[in-house]
C-alpha cells in the first residue's frame, strides 16, 4: 500500500519552497535543502528567482510570470475583505483583475476561499458598488472602486 501524499509548503518574503511527496521523502529533502537551494541559486547565477518552487524531487520550476500581491490578514478575514484588501495593492490596481487571477492571488498568500464562496462576493461587492466589473479579453475583471 502507498503513502498518502505529503505536501509542506514554507514562504518567506517573495519566495515560496514546496516540498511534496511521501513524508519520508519530504524530510529527507528537508535535510538536504540547504544544498539543494545553493545549487539553485549558483546556477541562476545573477538572475532574480522569483516566486521559485521545488518539489521532492528537487526540480526547479517557474511560476507565472506576474508578481502577485503579498498581502498579511488574519485568518478569520471575512472573503470579502480579503477580495478588497487584494484589489487595494498596487497589483490590484494596476488593471482589471479576473476570478481566476484573484483565486491565484489568494493562493500565494495562503488564503482559502471555495471559488463559489468568491463568486458571491465579487458579485455582492460589484452590486453594493464597491467594485465594477468590467469587460477584458473576452472575460470580466474587477476594479476596487471604493473601500467597504
Amino acid at each position: 500500500m502507498s503513502e498518502k501524499p505529503f505536501t509542506l509548503r514554507v514562504r518567506i518574503g517573495n519566495n515560496e519552497i514546496e516540498l511534496s511527496g511521501s513524508q519520508a521523502d519530504v524530510l529527507k529533502t528537508i535535510d538536504n535543502l540547504q544544498e539543494i537551494v545553493s545549487k539553485f541559486t549558483g546556477a541562476l547565477g545573477s538572475a532574480r528567482p522569483v516566486d521559485t518552487i521545488i518539489s521532492a524531487e528537487a526540480k526547479p520550476i517557474q511560476t507565472a510570470e506576474e508578481d502577485y500581491p503579498s498581502i498579511t490578514i488574519s485568518p478569520e478575514t471575512p472573503c470579502p475583505d480579503a477580495i478588497i484588501k487584494i484589489l487595494s495593492t498596487e497589483w490590484g490596481r494596476k488593471s482589471p483583475r479576473r476570478l481566476n487571477d484573484l483565486l491565484e492571488a489568494m493562493k500565494v498568500n495562503a488564503i482559502h476561499y471555495p471559488l463559489g464562496t468568491v463568486k458571491g462576493r465579487l458579485t455582492d461587492l460589484t452590486k453594493r458598488g464597491v467594485l465594477r466589473r468590467v469587460m477584458v479579453d473576452g472575460g470580466y475583471g474587477y476594479i476596487l472602486i471604493k473601500s467597504a
